[in-house]
């Protein structure tokens, strides 16, 4: 690859020294977009298209995805090399030459990046500061995802995030335990989704509550709960204590309420009605919901689903090399880093 112009690669050494310990920025914001595809091993392969149309001189300067970061590339559209340079801060910079105005696309692997608790898969994800919109796409077998332990019911959709950053929970192939309840003659099929051991179920009509134990702490669960058994508004305890939970979706039979209980113990779900198979005020959506900053609701939509999450990420810069990269033969392979 050819070497940066001489100018730039001063320029960036003169700061260095001044600006180690704060944040560097050596050229103008990316128009980019920034794409997270996560296998079913938890490495993270991201992408930042970035479409750099400005008419100045400044270079262009990528922030990465903090991480264990394997097989960098920088191509063009069409997987032509591109010269660039690295900033080697946490997270790692990149720095494309103004001349490079068509589309680049800055690839690498984060390994590791989701790491598996007893079938729980978990990502504390920071977003660069340069970009304002993460699109994610999760392995198969993941349907609905937990972001600051609130549930979003992705159906066959990725997710949109807005912000700086969350923490991300998910569940492969989540098991589905299903309880049969009676009510007036009649068979209903509640649905529990959790990794957690489950037990000692039990439906009271007279108080409107149904009941199971749990022997895990910290773990994601959903209860699918038949509107004609047990209708909503609902109250969710935890041995007698209220929690923390959520109605996030509704496919006009079922209400889907979630919590990530803090201890094990008992769960009890009271509801507003029984038998009645009133509505929850919870619009229908069989495809997506939408979490806002503090109001959660649904929205259905036919590309994607958005969540917004609020926040501030501060990260400490500790020292700065500049990397040249050489120019390369067309026939071998983008250089890794």
């Amino acid at each position: 690859m050819k070497i940066l112009p001489s100018l730039l690669l001063i320029s960036i050494l003169v700061l260095s020294g001044s600006q180690a310990f704060g944040q560097l920025s050596m050229g103008d914001l990316p128009h980019e977009v920034l794409k997270v595809t996560i296998d079913e091993k938890g490495t993270a392969h991201v992408t930042h298209e970035v479409n750099s149309t400005a008419a100045n001189l400044k270079p262009i300067q990528i922030d990465t995805v903090n991480g264990n970061m394997n097989n960098l590339t920088v191509t063009d559209a069409k997987g032509n090399p591109v010269e660039y340079a690295k900033i080697q801060k946490i997270p790692l910079s990149i720095i494309i030459n103004a001349s490079q105005r068509n589309m680049t696309l800055v690839k690498y692997d984060l390994v590791n990046a989701v790491t598996n608790t007893d079938g729980v898969w978990r990502w504390n994800y920071y977003e660069p500061q340069d970009t304002s919109y993460t699109a994610f796409h999760f392995p198969k077998g993941v349907d609905m995802v937990w972001a600051n332990s609130r549930p979003v019911y992705l159906g066959n959709l990725g997710l949109g995030q807005h912000g700086n950053g969350f923490s991300l929970e998910y569940i492969i192939n989540e098991p589905m335990n299903i309880q049969t309840v009676q009510m007036a003659g009649k068979n209903f099929s509640v649905g529990v989704r959790t990794v957690s051991g489950l037990g000692n179920y039990a439906f009271d009509e007279s108080l409107k509550t149904y009941s199971f134990n749990i022997d895990k702490a910290n773990v994601p669960i959903t209860v699918i709960m038949p509107q004609a058994l047990l209708a909503g508004p609902y109250v969710v305890t935890l041995n007698g204590n209220a929690t923390l939970h959520q109605e996030f979706h509704n496919n006009a039979t079922h209400a889907w309420i979630g919590f990530e209980p803090a201890k094990n113990g008992t769960i009890q779900i009271t509801g507003g009605a029984i038998g009645q198979g009133q509505q929850t005020g919870i619009p229908s959506s069989p495809n997506s919901a939408t979490i806002g900053v503090t109001t959660p609701t649904n929205q259905s939509d036919n590309t994607s689903t958005y969540l917004l999450i609020g926040g501030i990420i501060i990260a400490g810069v500790a020292g700065i090399i500049i990397v040249k990269k050489t120019r390369s033969k067309a026939s071998s392979k983008p250089e890794k880093a």
